[in-house]
């Protein structure tokens, strides 16, 4: 079928707008032309590659926790990526989703069933140290918990599959190209053929100017339900389904009223099983302990070392964090 003037306007719109994202449409019709086009990313991270929604540096970020989830994190030899509906900010997807037309059950697909891990940059371990105290006392158990930094270079971003990794983009600022995208959409509305956009992988990455400081990445897995191509899954020979081993939090569903899942993507170890390039395979490259641990630090840091020794089989670096020796100034 010839592709009418809307769907031209819009390709040329997306191709403005969204500089470096690729789009492939779905289109359905009859014998009278196109009655309906839907445009959408498809799930193979290297169609964001060339964009601002793609990671481009070093791909090492810190993740702030408690010591007991560290622990926790070692011994399963998995991270955790919870759904939407777990994050603490309610307007968390609606913040860019809102100019988009995400129709309830689209919505509510999104945040039960879009998984995120929650990092920043390393530079905050080198920036202004109240920024850095700021992380601590958020994130860090007040300085008793732990900064795990990550390195996700074991295989090239442009291989994953349904697997995102990006900056957050913060304020109403990073929003305007999407606003006019919206504002184009409503124009055209009434022309033919009928149209959607599904931008889901990206306005995961917006987020209020109130967050700024946390220099914020985000890991996002898509298992979106309501979309053309469902995330892929990976089985052994006997059936038996190895990726993504997906599970329900029964007691924080029941706390919250809500659905709340998570995502166990293994970590690298010595006997780390290989599933797939499509994958990511985060290792713990070093810990930071909060600047509480300063008197028994000694004694804190050789037992993770010794869990991370006995299940991961390799030696991380493990050290005090920078702010104790202000926290404790006289």
């Amino acid at each position: 079928m010839e592709i009418t003037q809307k769907e031209l306007k819009i390709q040329t719109q997306l191709k403005r707008l969204l500089s470096g994202v690729l789009f492939k449409s779905a289109r359905a019709g009859n014998d009278d032309g196109v009655n309906q086009s839907h445009f959408l990313i498809l799930p193979d991270n290297s169609n964001l590659y060339h964009s601002q929604y793609c990671y481009k540096e070093k791909p090492k970020f810190i993740h702030f926790t408690s010591l007991d989830k560290l622990k926790s994190i070692i011994r399963s030899k998995s991270l955790r990526l919870y759904n939407l509906h777990n994050l603490n900010d309610p307007r968390e997807y609606s913040f860019a989703g809102d100019l988009m037309e995400f129709n309830a059950a689209n919505r509510a697909d999104a945040k039960e069933n879009m998984f995120l891990l929650s990092m920043c940059k390393t530079d905050i371990l080198r920036g202004p140290l109240g920024d850095e105290f700021n992380m601590w006392r958020l994130y860090g158990a007040y300085g008793k918990g732990v900064c795990i930094q990550f390195d996700f270079s074991m295989n090239k971003l442009d291989c994953w599959r349904d697997y995102f990794l990006s900056k957050v983009f913060y304020g109403a600022s990073s929003k305007t190209n999407l606003k006019e995208l919206n504002k184009m959409l409503s124009k055209l509305e009434n022309d033919r053929p009928k149209t959607t956009i599904d931008l889901g992988q990206i306005v995961a990455f917006h987020k209020s100017n109130l967050y700024k400081l946390e220099k914020e990445v985000r890991l996002v897995f898509d298992n979106r339900k309501k979309k053309v191509h469902g995330a892929r899954q990976y089985s052994e020979s006997s059936g038996e389904l190895l990726s993504p081993i997906l599970s329900q939090d029964l007691g924080r569903s029941a706390e919250t009223n809500k659905t709340i899942k998570y995502l166990e993507l293994p970590i690298y170890h010595e006997s780390f099983n290989f599933i797939s390039e499509n994958i990511p395979i985060p290792k713990i490259e070093k810990v930071i302990l909060g600047f509480t641990h300063t008197d028994y630090f000694e004694d804190v840091s050789k037992e993770i070392n010794t869990i991370i020794d006995d299940n991961l089989g390799y030696k991380v670096k493990v050290e005090l964090s920078r702010v104790a020796k202000y926290y404790f100034e006289k």
